[in-house]
């Protein structure tokens, strides 16, 4: 009896970990919680698959890599561009050797909550983040039309408005990259 009782609390509290909203729309998947005392989940963490099929909403948005400048949508990123405002990505010392080496073979700009990947000169990856290091970020992300500049956490209807309506949306316990 006291067998099936601590089964049934520890799948109870399983059950009630899956406190994060997952918003995904083609490529691009986005995680967020209720942060602070915000009535509703906050979208902390954007990534964009540029490898898979992307529909052109999602290249249509636009990010401002940097104070003070100017927009630039995600189908007109290149690397020239991005290191122009983001430093080299560097893997930390602590990674695995086979995944530094893999990471070493993309030209990767990270900085100011983004992450950016190309190889050979073509987009692999876009990555915004404003809970993810030990410290804060608020990249900002612009809706197609360049009228609403929205900096991360956001919103259920700011990632729509940027990105369009997400294919699913569901609840999962954690964060997998």
């Amino acid at each position: 009896m006291g067998r099936i009782l601590i089964t049934l609390l520890l799948a109870a509290l399983v059950a009630g970990c899956a406190n994060v909203s997952r918003f995904e729309r083609g490529a691009l998947v986005a995680f967020g919680e209720v942060l602070g005392d915000s009535p509703e989940p906050l979208y902390y963490l954007i990534s964009i698959d540029l490898t898979k099929a992307t529909d052109d909403h999602i290249l249509e948005a636009r990010l401002q890599l940097a104070p003070d400048t100017e927009s630039i949508p995600l189908s007109q990123l290149g690397p020239e561009i991005v290191a122009s405002y983001l430093p080299p990505f560097v893997p930390p010392t602590e990674w695995p050797e086979a995944l530094r080496r893999r990471a070493e073979e993309d030209d990767g700009y990270s900085g100011g909550g983004f992450s950016i990947r190309f190889r050979d000169g073509i987009l692999l990856s876009v990555g915004a983040c404003s809970h993810c290091a030990a410290g804060r970020a608020s990249p900002v992300i612009v809706s197609p039309d360049q009228l609403h500049y929205y900096p991360l956490p956001l919103t259920f209807d700011q990632i729509t408005e940027v990105f369009g309506e997400p294919d699913r949306v569901y609840k999962v316990g954690e964060v997998r990259y």
